[in-house]
Formats: C-alpha cells, sequence, structure tokens
C-alpha cells in the first residue's frame, strides 16, 4: 500500500493513527494493532492413589477371596477409570489421574471412588467405604490453588498438604472398608524466567471517602518484539499506608495468582496513601516500591501527584493534562478565529479523562524496561486545562503535515516546568480519512494521545520522554542523538553500531524522507521492521531499550 493510500485506510482490526515529534517536515504513522488479552494459564493438578488396603472390622469385602479392586478419581468434573486388579486385598496400583484447570479458578474439587468387583457368590459390584462420612463412601475433597501462606492444600473427607501422602480411612461400621494413601499436586506450566510486578491503582486520582482498588500482576522476562508473559507466582501481597511506608498493612495476599487485587477506602481531602506490590516466585522476590498518591486537591500546586514513585529530580515525571478546548483551525490566519470541533473533556476530574490517564499509565508500565524502573516514574493530573490540534499542513497547503499544534496553559513553565513529559489527553476522533481525523505529535516536550488508541501513547512517550526517533517510512521525525542513537543519519553510523546491540551490518536499512525532493536515502535503522515501538507502536525492541536504559540511567544521576 502506498503512502497516500496508508494515509485513509482501515480495517477490521487494524486503524492507522498518526503520530509526529517535531514541529516542522516530521510525522509518524502508527499502525496499531494491540495484543490479544491474555489467555489464561492452566495448572496441572495431579491425584496418584498410592495404596488401598482392606481394612478394619465388619467382615471382608469378599467372602471366598481376596478383593477386585477398580476405581475412578474425578477432577474437575472430568474422570479417570482405571482397570480391575484382581485377588489383592492390598494393593499399590499409583493410578494417576491429571487435569488442567484455569489459574483464575480459587479451587478445584476432587471425587475418589473404589469398587470391588464382584460375581457368583459375591454378588454385585460393592463401592468402598474410605472415609468416616456416614453421607457417602467416596473421598471427595477440594483444592485451594491460591492459599495465602503456603503452597498448596486441601481439605473436605481427607486433608493435607500437596506432595505428600495423605491416608483415609472408612467407617468400620458400614461393611467394604479400605484405607487409601493419596498425593495430591499441582503444578505450574513452563514460564519465562524473571520476576517483574506492576502495581497500579483505580481510580487514578481518588477523591475523599473514594474506594480505591489496588492490583498486583506478575510478569516474566518480556522476550524481543512481544509482550509481558505472565507468571503465576507463587505468592502475590498487597501493603498499604498512610505515613509514606513508615508503616505499612498488608490488605491483601494470594499464593499462585498472576494478579491479585485488593481495595481500600481513602481518607479526606488533601491527604495521601502509598502502596507497594511484592511477588514470590520460586524464592526469589521482586517490589515495585512505594508510590504516594494524592487525595482529592493538593495542599498547594496545580499539579496532583497520583503516582508519586521516587524524588522529582531522580525521576522521568510525566504530566497529563485533559484536553478541554479547541485549538484555533487556521492559527495562521489572524482574520479566521473558528476553533476545530474535535470531543474535548469536561476537566482533570472527568471520569472519562481519568479512564484515559489510567490505560495511559498503564500502557507505559507495559515495557519491562519501564516496569523494572517504575521507582523513577513519577505521574502527575494537571488542573489546568489544555488544547491540541495534532499534527497538521499549515504551512504549504500542500497536504503534508507540517506543524504540531499544542496549546498547554499560560502557566506550563511555572507550575509544570519540571516535568519531563506533558501529555494532552484527548477523547476519541473520527477514524482516518475524515476531516477532523486528529493526528497525534510530540514537540518540545509536549504530546498528545487519544482514547482508546492503544500504543500511541507509549510511542510518543517514546519522544517526549526518551528521545527515541521514528522508525517508520517515509514522514516521521528522524535524527540521531549524540548518545545510543536508535536510527542513523548515515549508513556508516548504523553499520558502526549495530555490532554493539548484538545486530549485523545487514540489519541496516535505509529509507528516504518525504520531506525532501530526491529519491535517496535518508535515515537508517537496524531495529525489526515490525513489532517495535518507533515503527508500528508495538514494544520496545533492541535499540529502544538500550535508549530508554541510558535515559533512566541519567535520571539516576539527577540528569533525566
Amino acid at each position: 500500500m502506498n503512502p497516500a493510500e496508508s494515509r485513509n485506510s482501515r480495517a477490521l482490526v487494524y486503524r492507522r493513527v498518526r503520530a509526529a515529534f517535531v514541529a516542522v517536515a516530521v510525522a509518524a504513522t502508527c499502525l496499531v494493532a494491540w495484543a490479544a488479552p491474555a489467555q489464561a494459564l492452566p495448572l496441572s493438578v495431579t491425584v496418584t492413589i498410592v495404596r488401598v488396603a482392606e481394612c478394619c472390622p465388619g467382615g471382608p469385602i469378599d467372602v471366598t477371596s481376596d478383593a477386585d479392586f477398580y476405581g475412578r478419581t474425578t477432577i474437575a468434573g472430568n474422570s479417570t477409570d482405571f482397570g480391575e486388579i484382581e485377588d489383592q486385598s492390598i494393593i499399590t496400583p499409583n493410578w494417576q489421574a491429571t487435569e488442567t484447570v484455569d489459574h483464575s479458578n480459587a479451587t478445584t474439587d476432587v471425587k475418589i471412588e473404589i469398587f470391588d468387583e464382584d460375581d457368583g457368590l459375591n454378588f454385585a459390584d460393592n463401592q468402598i467405604d474410605l472415609t468416616s462420612n456416614d453421607a457417602d463412601r467416596a473421598v471427595n475433597f477440594s483444592i485451594d490453588l491460591h492459599p495465602e501462606d503456603s503452597r498448596c492444600y486441601f481439605t473436605g473427607d481427607v486433608s493435607g498438604p500437596c506432595g505428600a501422602e495423605v491416608t483415609t480411612q472408612g467407617n468400620a461400621d458400614d461393611g467394604d472398608v479400605a484405607d487409601m494413601t493419596l498425593m495430591v499436586e499441582v503444578n505450574e506450566p513452563p514460564q519465562a524466567p524473571g520476576r517483574h510486578v506492576r502495581c497500579l491503582h483505580s481510580p487514578l486520582w481518588p477523591q475523599p471517602g473514594e474506594t480505591v482498588t489496588i492490583t498486583a500482576e506478575a510478569f516474566g522476562d518480556q522476550p524481543d518484539g512481544a509482550a509481558l508473559p505472565e507468571l503465576i507466582s507463587d505468592q502475590l501481597d498487597i501493603f498499604f499506608s498512610t505515613d509514606g511506608g513508615a508503616t505499612r498493612q498488608k490488605i491483601g495476599g494470594s499464593g499462585r495468582q498472576t494478579t491479585f487485587s485488593a481495595s481500600r477506602t481513602v481518607g479526606a481531602g488533601g491527604s495521601t496513601f502509598s502502596y507497594s506490590c511484592l511477588a514470590i516466585d520460586r524464592l526469589e522476590s521482586v517490589d515495585s516500591g512505594w508510590h504516594t498518591v494524592q487525595v482529592g486537591d493538593p495542599p498547594q500546586g496545580r499539579a496532583v501527584p497520583v503516582l508519586l514513585s521516587g524524588n522529582r529530580e531522580n525521576a522521568l515525571d510525566v504530566v497529563l493534562f485533559p484536553a478541554t478546548i479547541n485549538v484555533r483551525s487556521q492559527p495562521n490566519n489572524p482574520s479566521n478565529t473558528s476553533l476545530l470541533t474535535f470531543p474535548v473533556y469536561s476537566g482533570p476530574k472527568d471520569a472519562n479523562f481519568l479512564n484515559h490517564a489510567g490505560a495511559a499509565v498503564a500502557e507505559l508500565m507495559r515495557e519491562q524496561r519501564v516496569l523494572d524502573n517504575q521507582g523513577g516514574i513519577n505521574v502527575w493530573i494537571a488542573r489546568d486545562p489544555a488544547a491540541t490540534g495534532g499534527f497538521r499542513d499549515l504551512r504549504g497547503g500542500d497536504g503534508i503535515d507540517d506543524t504540531c499544534q499544542h496549546q498547554p496553559p499560560a502557566n506550563l513553565g511555572v507550575d509544570y516546568g519540571f516535568a519531563n513529559v506533558r501529555a494532552i489527553l484527548h477523547p476519541t476522533t473520527p477514524p482516518p480519512g475524515n476531516t477532523n481525523t486528529l493526528r497525534e505529535c510530540a514537540f518540545g516536550g509536549v504530546l498528545s494521545a487519544e482514547a482508546g488508541e492503544n500504543g500511541v501513547f507509549i510511542h510518543e512517550v517514546g519522544h517526549a520522554g526518551f528521545g527515541l526517533a521514528d522508525e517508520y517510512c517515509c514522514d516521521g521525525g528522524y535524527f540521531q542523538t549524540a548518545d545510543v542513537p536508535n536510527v542513523y543519519l548515515s549508513n556508516n553510523a548504523c553499520v558502526n553500531d549495530v555490532g554493539s546491540l548484538g545486530g549485523v551490518a545487514a540489519d541496516c536499512r535505509g529509507m528516504d524522507s518525504v520531506f525532501d525532493t530526491d529519491t535517496n536515502a535518508d535515515f537508517w535503522v537496524s531495529d525489526p521492521a515490525s513489532n517495535d515501538l518507533m515503527n508500528d507502536n508495538r514494544f520496545a525492541r533492541r535499540a529502544d531499550r538500550r535508549r530508554m536504559d541510558f535515559v533512566f540511567g541519567q535520571c539516576d544521576q539527577a540528569r533525566c
């Protein structure tokens, strides 16, 4: 598809959004294809019947021979039958039944039945009594898949820990009695190495007396060009504090979960609370660190700290502005004072804006590099209005977008000058091809991002926060940073650097910018051409990750 066609295209599951980085002759085109929701992870539940033995007073099971045991184990409604073992009143069959269950289930039920096969003088088959429960001869129990303080246990007619042999015995008064030794095991699927925890709250800016939900999510190491994989963590804990973490209260915990949530009612306006999340897996733990949140309006200042994780001097500070007004449609024409007609939010406490802001923060935390440095990310809500016209053709009337038209508040420098990233969030605009389509852009540390366009916010933060250049062709923002670039202005520069990224010279590919008249290559990239944050709004690849590491390192030195 050529660029002219792509600017007006829309497909069933892909939506073409456009973004930009600098004001003149710089743009960005973003093919958004958000990953499907994570699939449920299976747990493997295995029940082993180790031993069955005739026992206890009450007469023999068979009057003319030893017992002929056979059995059935039912796990989560699925049954496994075990064949007859003839003429043995004591057997060690190690009958094993295995089923997979969704890890998000709280429990799973198990039923074990043992029978004696009979004919002739022994009459019909008998069900063997295996418990002291007079109501039922079978063994019924429930496995707790997510105990808070132990790896796994089960309770019911027989109780015990997983991974250990446990014995149950029937009621001697009932006849046809046996004892049985069994073992229960619950195993996790193969998982990615590494441990990472995302710890966020909702609503992002809570008001006095509101209920806030804190969610901990565990992940393994992020594969190149793919999403963070869910990790079934042995333990997830959430802690809450009203004094910045000096004292803390554990408000919830669960075992063998990928995600766990707990809620608290927050205090009065002007107060703050803090929370943290801990994930433990295979005896290794990872802590999110404390996040501090303002309740209601702050005692002073126009910026509301809604996710304060570190000192401003050592953190990447992100301020989120609601787009509450529209910009002029023709700012270079003094006689035309008409405004654009994009949808806007009512203000910083607009529930739709706060939902958008919360989604933007979660999107930022989808990258392992950001997640591992969440102690160096602060997020603020601006109490002042802003506006954006996006990236538009305002200079030549030639159809080439050339101006990033943002309108921050007049007090931007005074009240928000500390921020590294200032993001203007606006509601959904019409789809590409409509004259009212807003193309996102970033310039001078100010960016725009649309509700529902997954990947655009973090792409624009890649520009404004990390100094990453666009990597797609052919109307983006192309530049080479002095340190650890992701885009090069010559093939030699790319070839000389690609080895430090683990690549080879053949990875370097050149592309021509539309902002000059020739057809020669103007910039070179070595990252893959798909599933790339600065190409199609997907995931940070090797050059992107290196740049992120560099910026967080600068923040550690108070040089963000």
